[in-house]
């Protein structure tokens, strides 16, 4: 493989996410995606089924679930699409959805855990966490821990995590102990504002990556935390009245959701970095543009694995694999 330095960029800041795919074959593979119901995570699921992927929706509304998958039939009658109900807010429910998963016997190639929130107001999950920490963060990592070892069987694999810019936004400073630092990434501090616990969801969304990256190399499992890009035009600001504004006012010089599916596509396909584990990503090519100090603190990433697993299992039990 070419030094980092030698590597050509192949894409940038606005390229759509079916001219990351142009020449690749993906017939053969499956990939798992969570929010396919709207913005990048429908760009996201269309261009990699109309290229002859399997692609299984991990969705709560059904409903829409069939409307997105009977739109891409449309375009392409013979494409594989699958629906498993999963509801984010539920993480019994994330439990079954995972477990229905492996019954289905498929594999996984790559696993993209692209759904997520942002929600002003002062809201909870079904199970009592804070909703950007209980979607964002807690109920990827059971959809994960399921699936994870059915993406070590179909190695060499990949795992996407969608985080964002924003996840500087953390409100954590280098002086806390770690259950400080812990209770702003799990949303257990009402004083932040939502900006904010967003940006935390986010840097946890990231330290899952990074840590499965350091565990899961091994197994020929490649990580990728991504940033869709700056000023993405998707809906999950629609809750926000500044955002609704924002949107408007900003179209000009923001991403399309194809452009922001891009890097997604890119990551979880490109034979380029297939082996470019355990970065951050944005526009299609590898940057720290990252509070490193945040983010690669390995003691944080496990004090923060543990505590997930633990909450994982008083909720659910331990995993018993099917």
């Amino acid at each position: 493989m070419p030094s980092e330095q030698k590597r050509p960029r192949l894409f940038h800041s606005r390229t759509h996410a079916h001219e990351v795919l142009k020449g690749l074959d993906v017939r053969g593979k499956t990939y798992a995606i969570t929010g396919t119901t709207s913005g990048i995570g429908v760009d996201t699921a269309e261009v990699l089924a109309l290229a002859g992927a399997h692609v299984v929706f991990f969705n709560r509304n059904l409903k829409e679930s069939e409307i997105q998958k009977r739109r891409i039939l449309d375009q392409k009658p013979d494409a594989k699409i699958d629906i498993i109900e999963c509801d984010l807010s539920d993480l019994r429910a994330v439990r079954r959805a995972g477990e229905e998963y492996l019954r289905r016997g498929w594999p996984i190639h790559g696993l993209i855990l692209n759904a997520g929130v942002f929600r002003p107001a002062v809201l909870t999950t079904k199970d009592g966490f804070e909703s950007h920490f209980g979607v964002n963060v807690l109920a990827h990592f059971t959809l994960l821990c399921v699936l994870l070892p059915v993406v070590r069987r179909s190695a060499p694999s990949r795992i996407v995590i969608l985080s964002s810019t924003l996840s500087s936004r953390h409100a954590i400073k280098k002086s806390m102990s770690i259950p400080e630092k812990l209770k702003l990434l799990c949303g257990e501090v009402p004083s932040t504002s939502a900006l904010q616990k967003y940006g935390a969801s986010k840097m946890a969304d990231m330290h899952i990556a990074f840590k499965l990256h350091r565990d899961e190399l091994k197994s020929g499992i490649s990580t990728y935390s991504v940033h869709p890009g700056d000023a993405v035009r998707t809906n999950i600001f629609r809750n926000s009245p500044l955002g609704k504004v924002l949107s408007v006012l900003t179209t000009p010089f923001t991403k399309n959701s194809s452009q922001g599916a891009a890097t997604t596509v890119y990551c979880a396909t490109h034979p380029e970095v297939e082996h470019i584990s355990g970065k951050y990503w944005e526009s299609c090519w590898d940057n720290d543009k990252i509070d490193k100090i945040t983010a690669r603190d390995e003691d944080l990433q496990e004090a923060l694995w543990n505590k997930l697993e633990s909450i994982d299992d008083r909720i659910n039990g331990k995993i018993e694999q099917i």
